[in-house]
């Protein structure tokens, strides 16, 4: 059995801070480009770093859960997360206010989403995250890791793959 998930659309604020991130963007470059007068190279050289950083933002962002009989897929722009199954330990389902008390580490905060790593200042624990939206999020405790993860229907998600993990032990 195969079920697919969306991880949902950005939400108000995620929105804002990519509007506004490429509209400076795009304003820092042209406006470089306009006032160098014979230094282009240092405009060159800046809009290279600034669209290879954005080029790095853009390689995680959040597209879609694959759920199978042996793991969940988290599936990125580009690259793909693998839970196996058999290492999940609890899913809960987690809104906004359970996420007040964690800071981003290491990621991007808004463009796009919100992914990377972030700390738990409760718990001092560290979370990857994969979240389009931090009103519907859901968090997979495994033995290694915590994710946290958006998705279009959070409670259904805890519910598959708690369902999915108990008939594939029953199986075994």
């Amino acid at each position: 059995m195969r079920i697919t998930l969306r991880f949902g659309s950005l939400d108000r604020r995620a929105r804002i801070i990519t509007t506004t991130l490429g509209g400076l963007v795009v304003g820092l470059c042209i406006t470089l480009f306009a006032t160098s007068h014979g230094a282009t190279y240092i405009a060159a050289w800046t809009t290279s770093v600034v669209v290879a950083l954005v080029a790095l933002c853009m390689l995680s962002l959040p597209r879609r859960i694959i759920l199978d009989d042996q793991m969940v897929e988290l599936q990125c722009l580009v690259e793909s997360t693998y839970i196996q199954l058999g290492s999940v330990v609890d899913v809960e389902v987690v809104g906004e206010s359970g996420l007040r008390r964690k800071l981003p580490l290491l990621g991007v905060y808004g463009f796009g989403g919100y992914y990377g790593f972030w700390l738990d200042l409760a718990t001092r624990k560290i979370y990857r995250t994969y979240i389009t939206s931090r009103k519907e999020c859901v968090v997979i405790h495994t033995s290694h890791r915590r994710y946290l993860v958006s998705c279009a229907a959070p409670e259904m998600l805890r519910s598959q793959i708690l369902a999915t993990k108990a008939r594939c032990s029953k199986e075994e």
